[in-house]
């Protein structure tokens, strides 16, 4: 009980400092946070708690991004993004094809196996919404036309998601043959439950007329919690479960104070101290000694995620009415990598025998910088483009 209570206080403790430290100087907090992850990583500090294996750190690392994606559906305004759909759609699906296919075909070049090509490539194309959100949240432009095109087609990108882990999962053996057979008719369950919740659910909560704040925050976080846990059920995940609960939720709840009370709460109780074992968990990934061991896989790695990223957003040009450098931005916010990619490339390590440690670290290190990478670069788009969120 002391060593969790007490490895919960020092990981607060050093992420604040660190955030804290970074927004002296003027930079955003969350690369002092995602440092501060890092330095949870090193030997001295793993010496003293077995991080590792600790199951509190999973626990509340995946409880983050849960809570995270439930605040981005109850702020994100559908009506600024329906003129949009048409671009969201093309970005992510660009986003996606284009660094799979260059991640793919660099690892055929270096004479990898096709299943370790397909595991590359698969973990370049992805997004994350989490570190996404953090970043566009702290600098008060997630409720932008930007903004939310970002988080939407990011969210896009989890039905890539969904088949690269079920094809993962079939290549590697065992029955997953048979869930993907399962996997289309459990995203149509899942839908029709969720447009069923739609409607029931604003009679639901007027079931429980709530005297405080506090009560409605408590429901709220049930009904997104029992969405997330059905889309886990449904083997979606609970990311695009967490999400759609937070569109729900705003579509349900009818007074925009409490819905304002419910944002604020989950905000407070977030970012202040769920987030930093996010963070930690990305530390914990990292092992810092292997850069220096393949230099050159790791810069054509990271170079191939820029790339294929960027490429992913300008190719939309023609197709829209988007200025070039706000489309640079959006390649930008979905080269920001986080959780999905780790948990790719960590189940192949377990199941692929012999699967190469420094394409491992390889990916652990692209995932990285370009999470500490876009908070900087859209700091700087803000300063120079201060209109270009809209």
């Amino acid at each position: 009980m002391i060593d969790a209570l007490l490895l919960f206080f020092v990981v607060i403790l050093v992420t604040f400092v660190f955030g804290e430290i970074f927004f002296r100087f003027h930079l955003p907090k969350i690369i002092g946070q995602i440092i501060a992850g890092l330095f949870f990583g090193l030997p001295f500090f793993t010496g003293f708690f077995p991080l590792e294996s600790n199951s509190m750190i999973s626990f509340l690392s995946e409880l983050g991004i849960i809570f995270l994606l439930i605040l981005t559906g109850l702020e994100i305004d559908l009506k600024k993004i329906k003129g949009s759909s048409k671009d969201v759609l093309l970005i992510a699906f660009f986003s996606v094809l284009i660094p799979f296919t260059l991640g793919f075909g660099f690892a055929l070049f270096m004479g990898y196996s096709l299943i370790v090509a397909f595991v590359l490539g698969a973990c370049l194309s992805l997004t994350s919404e989490a570190t996404k959100t953090i970043v566009l949240m702290q600098k008060n432009v997630l409720k932008t036309r930007l903004g939310e095109m970002m988080i939407v087609a990011g969210t896009a990108d989890d039905i890539f998601e969904l088949l690269f882990l079920a094809l993962l999962l079939a290549l590697i053996g065992g029955n997953s043959s048979q869930r993907i057979i399962l996997l289309p008719l459990e995203i149509i369950a899942f839908f029709i439950l969720v447009f069923i919740a739609l409607k029931l659910l604003p009679k639901f909560i007027d079931l429980f007329k709530q005297e405080s704040e506090d009560g409605y925050f408590t429901l709220a976080i049930l009904i997104g919690l029992g969405i997330a846990l059905l889309s886990s059920f449904l083997s979606l995940g609970p990311i695009i479960g967490a999400l759609i609960a937070g569109l729900l939720l705003q579509k349900a709840i009818k007074s925009e104070k409490t819905e304002h009370a419910i944002e604020n709460h989950l905000k407070a109780i977030t970012f202040a101290l769920i987030i930093p074992f996010f963070y930690l968990n990305i530390g914990l990934n990292f092992n810092l000694e292997n850069i220096g061991l393949y230099p050159l896989l790791f810069f054509a790695v990271l170079l191939i995620a820029f790339t294929g990223k960027m490429l992913g957003a300008l190719i939309v040009k023609p197709f829209t009415k988007l200025k070039t450098n706000q489309l640079t931005l959006i390649g930008w916010g979905m080269n920001s990598r986080g959780l999905t990619e780790l948990i790719i490339i960590e189940v192949a390590r377990q199941n692929i025998q012999g699967f190469p440690m420094d394409l491992y670290t390889a990916v652990v290190f692209t995932t990285i910088i370009t999470t500490l990478a876009f908070p900087l670069v859209l700091q700087y788009y803000l300063k120079k483009y201060p209109k270009i969120m809209d």
